[in-house]
């Protein structure tokens, strides 16, 4: 069965009654233009960095280095909004992914 998936696409021009091969496209994204894993990757990224951020801001508060409270307050919050955006995101492309296996062929 892995033999024929591995098999090129033949489409017949019925009007020549000729074959033609499989037109080859590619699929780079446009110049300037991220792709999906890469946008992905930097998502993740930045999130990573609020999650930092937020953590020596807090450990600063604690050890007495920094009185701004209201500014790691604000970044903890928003270290965990961005957190549970990337779940989401994560939860969507999982249950899409299952979705498309589901699908018959």
């Amino acid at each position: 069965m892995a033999g024929i998936k591995a098999l090129p696409t033949i489409q017949i021009d019925r009007s020549a009654g000729q074959l033609k091969p499989p037109r080859q496209t590619e699929n780079k994204p446009v110049e300037g233009q991220k792709d999906f894993g890469q946008t992905i990757s930097d998502f993740i990224k930045a999130v990573n960095h609020s999650q930092v951020t937020s953590d020596s801001m807090s450990s600063d508060i604690i050890e007495g280095r920094s009185q701004n409270l209201h500014q790691a307050m604000a970044a903890m919050e928003e270290a965990k909004l961005s957190f549970q955006l990337m779940m989401e995101i994560r939860n969507r492309l999982l249950d899409s992914f299952k979705e498309i296996q589901r699908l018959q062929v």
